[in-house]
């Protein structure tokens, strides 16, 4: 997926759409604004933190994707966990800001009137508190949540880490498990191009879903763009092509398996019908029903911009198994594309695959140091009521990553 660092982002179907956009806002900003001074840059980040987000001017094309509610939840979500603002370090981006308890990596553009047109935070360090102390934060944000921490294989924490719980697009590890199998049974090949169908088009987030049906795209093609930026489409596209029943095998208690274009059809408020039907059927009645899904049409992405939407139906995976699964891909390059909130520079490896909708939030990140140490961190929340706090769980993920070293 693009990186979910905790950055400033538009609108969207959810966390991960969010913040691709917020990248693209960042890179057209950085070419627009080579000529802004480091002082300017500085000096308006200072100012974000010291006399508030409102004292700053934005771009227009910056508030209409972010709007001043959501600049100010951030500002405070950020000292409530490094305290109050102290400067600002470097003399180009990233720039180091330093707090009381701890410092943040930020990122800014302007324009030549010194207008914000792109802002990033990719790094937050708390020094003040501990690993456990992060982990308590962390899992009692959300009171339905999972976590697991492993240490060469051996857990170092575990919350509800056996129980199974909506992932959103973190099950696509089960997906990329199986097209390796494929592959090393020699029925796939990583360079074999298949034809785009109409059938596998489904939501965003992703780009396939707006290309032209028939063009030719490799297998290797596919799982990137599923891994890297959790392309729907591609997903779909491979879940046809290995079938099922060999991803069922690694989520064995997610039967039958949906594919995503299966799950946004059966939330579609026109399709109430079938929904209802699937949630109170058996295994052999669902299969039947996804059957007469292929005639309903997707839903408006619009209906996944706020609140949750059944997030009964969904991908059931438990943080035991997701790590199990990235463990098991971590050594394939299209899992080190996207890094999620991992520093590069701190780690000789980095796998990363997450997932979400409104309701639904799943972290899911393996790590090696340079003394081959291999971490592996899987964080699930979910609330069937309310959007999550994503912006918090994100800030403290990240802080457990960073405290492992």
């Amino acid at each position: 997926l693009y990186k979910p660092c905790f950055l400033l982002y538009t609108g969207g179907m959810n966390t991960f759409t969010k913040i691709l956009a917020a990248i693209g806002i960042l890179s057209l900003a950085l070419t627009s604004s080579l000529s802004a001074s480091s002082a300017d840059e500085k000096e308006i980040l200072t100012r974000v933190f010291t006399l508030g987000p409102e004292q700053v001017e934005y771009t227009q094309q910056f508030s209409e994707a972010v709007s001043l509610t959501t600049m100010e939840q951030i500002v405070e979500q950020i000292t409530d966990q490094v305290g109050s603002f102290v400067s600002v370090e470097g003399d180009e981006n990233p720039y180091t800001m330093i707090f009381e308890d701890g410092k943040v990596t930020s990122y800014i553009s302007i324009d030549s009137q010194s207008r914000v047109a792109g802002i990033q935070f990719t790094q937050i360090i708390s020094t003040k508190e501990t690993l456990d102390e992060v982990i308590e934060k962390l899992i009692a944000i959300e009171k339905t949540s999972s976590l697991l921490v492993r240490k060469n294989g051996e857990a170092m924490f575990s919350h509800n880490s056996k129980t199974l719980m909506a992932v959103g697009s973190s099950f696509k590890l089960a997906v990329l498990a199986a097209v390796e199998d494929a592959v090393n049974e020699g029925s796939l090949h990583w360079n074999q191009s298949v034809n785009l169908k109409d059938e596998w088009k489904s939501l965003p987030s992703g780009i396939l879903q707006s290309w032209p049906s028939g063009i030719s795209l490799t297998i290797e093609t596919l799982t990137a763009l599923m891994i890297s930026m959790s392309d729907n489409t591609a997903t779909d596209a491979l879940i046809s092509i290995v079938g099922k029943n060999d991803i069922e095998r690694y989520l064995p208690c997610s039967g039958p398996l949906l594919t995503t274009g299966e799950l946004f059809r059966l939330k579609n408020p026109a399709n109430i019908d079938l929904l209802n039907s699937f949630t109170r059927s058996n295994d052999m009645e669902r299969r039947a029903i996804l059957r007469l899904l292929k005639s309903r049409e997707l839903p408006s992405p619009d209906l996944f911009a706020h609140d949750p939407v059944s997030i009964d139906v969904e991908w059931f995976v438990s943080a035991s198994t997701l790590a199990d699964l990235i463990e098991r891909v971590e050594h394939l390059d299209v899992m080190t594309v996207n890094p999620g909130v991992a520093e590069n520079e701190q780690w000789e490896r980095i796998a990363y695959k997450g997932g979400s909708e409104p309701g639904v939030l799943n972290l899911t990140t393996f790590l090696r140091d340079s003394d081959e140490n291999c971490y592996t961190v899987s964080y699930t929340a979910n609330n069937e009521d309310s959007p999550l706090n994503e912006n918090e769980i994100i800030i403290l993920y990240q802080n457990l990553l960073n405290k492992l070293k």
